[in-house]
C-alpha cells in the first residue's frame, strides 16, 4: 500500500543520510565536530525508530529476526543503563556532555539504529547500497584529508595530523580504517563473483583503499595504523588457514611476509634522520614515548577503581572520579582532566563492571559466530570482516570510539547479522488502509515528541552557550544573561556551562573597566553555579578546583581555601590542587603553611620541574636559602633554572645577586635566549649595576641580531633611569 511505501521511504532516507554525518560540522555549536553529528544522528535515529515502528506494526516484513546479537545488544543497554542510574553521577552517566556525547542516550540511539538497519536493509541489495553510499562519503573525506596534506585546507587540531572533518586525527584514523577494510570486502566480492567487472573493481576500491591508507597515514594514529597492518596480517593468516584456494593461500602468504619483511625494515631503520623527519613514521618509532606511558598509568588508576566496584562500575562518564581519587603523580606531564581510560576493556569496565564488560564483548562474539558458521559467507568474506574487527578492537585498545566508530561498528554489526539470516521474505500487509493511516499519524507524532524532548533544550542550551563565551555587543552584562539563559535550562551542557561560566568570572573580576555590580553579580553567578556542580557531581575535583579558583581571583581566601580543600579530598595526590592551596596560603599570609604543600607536590613527583620551581620558590619567600639551594641545584647543573617564578621570589627579597647567578648559568647553556638576557640586565639594573646591565644588553645585540633593536630601547631605558637618578 502507499503508506507502507512512503514509511519505508523516510525510514531508508534517514538510514541513507547517516554516512553523511561524517562530513557534517555545526560551526555555530559548541564542540562543532562533536555536537554537530551526534545531534544530527539521534534525530535521524529518531525519525527512522519512530518510521520503522510503524512499518513494523503494518508490515511483519519489518520486524528484526530474533537472534543472539539482537538479544545480546538488547542486554548490553539494559545492564548499562542499570550501572548509570547506580552509578556515582547518574545525570552525566545518562545524557553525558557536549564534548563527549555519549553516555546511555547515544548507547540507546545505536540500538535503535541497529534495530531499524536489520528491519529495513533486509536484502543484500540495499545493504551493498548503503555500504557504497559510505565508500563513497569516505573517498570526499579523504579527499580533504590530501587537501590538508598539500596545505589547501586547514588542519582543525594543531600540529600536522590530517583530521579531514573529523575534528580529530585520531577520530580519522579509525574512520579510515574502517573503510579500507569495507573497500578491500567489496574488491574481493566483485574479484570473485563478478569476473568482468574486476578491472573497474581493482581501479575504483583500490584507489579507495590507497587514498583511505594515505589519509590514515598522515594521521599518524599510531592504535589505527598499527590496527591496520596487524588486522590485515590476521586476515591474511586467517585465509591460509580457512581457504582451499591455492592461489588465495599464496597471495595471502606473500601478503604475510612482505608486512613481516615491512615491520623487519622499519625496525632497522627506526633511529634514521629519514623516520624522524616523517611525523607518522617517528610517532610509530617512539611508540613508547610519555603519552603511551601515560596510557599505562592511566590503566593503573582505573584497575583501582575497578576494584572498588566491580560487578557493575561507576556508570558511564564517570572515569574523572576514579582518576581524581587514584591519580598518579607521575601524570603531570599530561592533561590534569581525564575522562577516558584509553583502553576499550578498562572503559567498560569502569562504565558497567564485569558484567557491563561481558555485555560488550557478547557483541563481538556473536557477530563472530553469525559470520563463521553462516555459509552465506565465503571464506575470504570471513577472513576480512574478521580482521577488521581485530583492528578495531586493537585501535580501542589504545584510545576510545566516538560517533562515527560507533555508527560504523553499529553497521557492520547490523550487516553480518542481515547476511547470516538471507534476505527478508517480501509479505504483503493484512493491515487496512485506515489502520496504517492511524499508526503512521502515531510515528508522527512519537517522532515530533523525541525530537523535541531528547534534543531541542539540549540544542537551545548548546548555542546560547556559544554565545556566552563571546564577545557581545551588549557587553559583559548581555554574556552573563545568555550564562543564565543557558544555566535555567538542566540539560547535557549543565557542567560546560557552569566551568565557562567560571572562567568568564575570572576575566570579568580581573578586568579594571568592568563596574563593580557587573563583577558582583557575575562572581555570585559564577559561585552559586560551581556549588551546584559540586552537589551533582560529589565524586570529582574539578568543581570545588575551579571554585577555589575563581575565589582567590575575588579575594575571599578563606572561602577559596575550603574550596580547594575539598578538591585536595577528593584527589589527594594531584600536584595542581596543591599549588592552587600553596598560592592560596601566601594570599592568606600564612608562608609555612604554602612550604607545606609545595613540598608535598615536590615530594609526590621530584621530577616534575614545576613543583620544584615552586617549592624552591616558596624556600626562597620564607628565608630558607640552604633547602632553596639544595632543591634548586639539579636545575641549576641542566641550565633549566631560569623561572620567572624564581626571579620573583627573589627579588621579593632583594636577592638579585642569585637571579644573577641563575641566569648567567642558563645563558650560558642557551646563548641564544634574548629573553633571558633581558632578565639578567634587569637583574643587574635592579641590584645597582647599571654598567654591567648594559653590558649585557651590548653582548645580546652581538650574539642576536634579531634582537638588537629590543636590546637597543633596554638600554636607552637604563641610561634613562640612571640619568633620572
Amino acid at each position: 500500500m502507499q503508506i507502507e511505501r512512503t514509511l519505508q521511504y523516510i525510514v531508508l532516507t534517514a538510514v541513507f543520510v547517516v554516512p553523511f554525518l561524517a562530513l557534517y560540522v555545526s560551526n555555530s555549536m559548541f564542540f562543532p565536530f562533536i555536537t554537530g553529528k551526534n545531534f544530527a544522528f539521534r534525530i535521524l535515529v529518531e525519525i527512522a525508530a519512530s518510521g520503522w515502528l510503524a512499518l513494523a506494526l503494518v508490515n511483519p516484513a519489518y520486524r528484526p529476526q530474533r537472534t543472539w546479537l539482537l538479544w545480546a545488544f538488547g542486554a548490553f543497554v539494559i545492564l548499562i543503563g542499570i550501572s548509570d542510574l547506580l552509578g556515582v553521577y547518574a545525570f552525566k552517566s545518562m545524557w553525558s556532555n557536549f564534548e563527549r556525547m555519549e553516555g546511555w542516550i547515544t548507547l540507546a540511539h545505536l540500538f535503535a539504529y541497529f534495530v531499524v538497519t536489520v528491519s529495513v536493509l533486509n536484502t543484500e541489495k540495499l545493504w551493498r547500497a548503503w555500504w557504497y553510499t559510505t565508500l563513497g562519503v569516505s573517498a570526499i573525506v579523504g579527499l580533504i584529508g590530501v587537501f590538508q596534506l598539500f596545505g589547501w585546507v586547514p588542519i582543525n587540531q594543531s600540529g600536522s595530523r590530517l583530521d579531514a572533518r573529523l575534528g580529530n586525527a585520531t577520530y580519522a584514523g579509525i574512520y579510515m580504517l574502517f573503510h579500507i577494510f569495507m573497500a578491500a570486502f567489496f574488491l574481493a566480492r566483485t574479484w570473485v563473483n563478478e569476473p568482468r567487472n574486476r578491472k573497474i573493481a581493482a581501479w575504483l576500491f583500490g584507489s579507495l583503499i590507497a587514498l583511505n591508507s594515505t589519509v590514515l597515514f598522515f594521521t599518524a594514529t599510531r592504535g589505527a595504523i598499527l590496527g591496520l597492518l596487524g588486522g590485515a596480517a590476521f586476515s591474511a593468516l586467517l585465509l591460509v588457514v580457512c581457504t582451499s584456494d591455492a592461489r588465495a593461500r599464496r597471495y595471502a602468504s606473500i601478503g604475510i611476509i612482505g608486512l613481516i619483511v615491512l615491520a623487519g625494515a622499519f625496525w632497522m631503520v627506526r633511529d634514521s634522520s629519514f623516520v624522524r623527519s616523517v611525523d607518522p613514521l617517528y610517532r610509530l618509532a617512539t611508540l613508547f614515548d610519555g603519552t603511551v606511558s601515560s596510557r599505562f598509568m592511566n590503566w593503573g588508576m582505573a584497575w583501582e577503581g575497578i576494584k572498588e566496584r566491580p560487578v557493575l562500575g561507576w556508570g558511564q562518564e564517570n572515569y574523572a572520579a576514579v582518576f581524581d581519587k587514584y591519580y598518579d603523580p607521575d601524570m603531570w606531564g599530561q592533561e590534569p582532566w581525564f575522562d577516558r581510560v584509553h583502553n576499550i576493556i578498562l572503559d567498560w569496565l569502569i562504565a558497567g563492571g564485569v558484567l557491563g564488560l561481558l555485555a560488550y564483548l557478547s557483541l563481538y562474539v556473536f557477530a563472530l559466530l553469525m559470520l563463521w558458521r553462516s555459509e552465506a559467507f565465503a571464506p575470504y568474506e570471513r577472513a576480512i570482516l574478521t580482521g577488521l574487527f581485530a583492528g578495531y578492537f586493537f585501535y580501542n585498545l589504545f584510545t576510545f570510539d566516538n560517533i562515527t566508530s560507533y555508527i560504523l561498528f553499529v553497521s557492520t554489526l547490523a550487516y553480518i547479522s542481515v547476511r547470516s539470516q538471507g534476505d527478508a521474505v517480501p509479505q504483503r500487509s493484512s493491515t487496512t488502509e485506515s489502520k496504517a493511516v492511524a499508526v503512521s499519524l502515531g510515528a508522527l507524532v512519537l517522532a515530533v515528541v523525541l525530537v523535541w524532548c531528547v534534543n531541542a533544550d539540549a540544542i537551545r542550551q548548546n548555542r546560547l552557550l556559544i554565545q556566552a563565551i563571546q564577545p557581545q555587543t551588549g557587553g559583559a552584562s548581555r554574556n552573563l544573561e545568555l550564562f543564565k539563559e543557558a544555566l535555567a535550562i538542566s540539560s547535557v551542557g549543565n557542567q560546560e556551562t557552569r566551568e565557562q561560566l567560571s572562567h568568564a568570572a575570572i576575566a570579568v573580576v580581573n578586568t579594571q573597566d568592568q563596574p563593580i555590580e557587573i563583577k558582583q553579580q557575575f562572581l555570585q553567578t559564577a559561585v552559586e553555579a560551581l556549588e551546584k556542580q559540586i552537589e551533582d557531581s560529589p565524586h570529582t575535583a574539578r568543581a570545588p578546583f575551579f571554585l577555589g579558583i575563581l575565589l582567590d581571583h575575588a579575594g575571599a581566601y578563606e572561602e577559596a581555601k575550603a574550596a580547594l580543600e575539598k578538591a585536595h579530598a577528593l584527589s589527594p595526590r594531584k600536584q595542581s590542587i596543591l599549588f592552587e592551596l600553596g598560592l592560596n596560603a601566601f594570599a592568606r599570609n600564612a608562608p609555612q603553611e604554602a612550604v607545606a604543600y609545595f613540598r608535598e607536590a615536590y615530594e609526590l613527583a621530584p621530577a616534575y620541574r614545576d613543583a620544584r620551581i615552586y617549592y624552591v620558590a616558596a624556600l626562597v619567600r620564607v628565608g630558607d636559602d640552604a633547602a632553596a639551594d639544595a632543591v634548586l641545584q639539579p636545575l641549576i647543573d641542566a641550565g633549566t633554572a631560569a623561572d620567572q617564578r624564581l626571579a620573583n621570589a627573589y627579588a621579593q627579597r632583594g636577592a638579585f645577586g642569585n637571579i644573577i647567578e641563575i641566569w648567567t648559568g642558563h645563558i650560558e647553556k642557551n646563548p641564544q635566549d634574548a629573553q633571558a638576557r633581558f632578565l639578567l640586565a634587569a637583574a643587574y639594573y635592579e641590584a645597582g649595576n647599571a654598567a654591567a646591565a648594559i653590558r649585557i644588553l651590548e653582548e645580546a645585540k652581538a650574539a642576536i641580531p634579531s634582537a638588537a633593536a629590543d636590546a637597543d630601547q633596554l638600554i636607552l631605558q637604563v641610561r634613562g633611569g640612571v640619568q633620572a637618578e
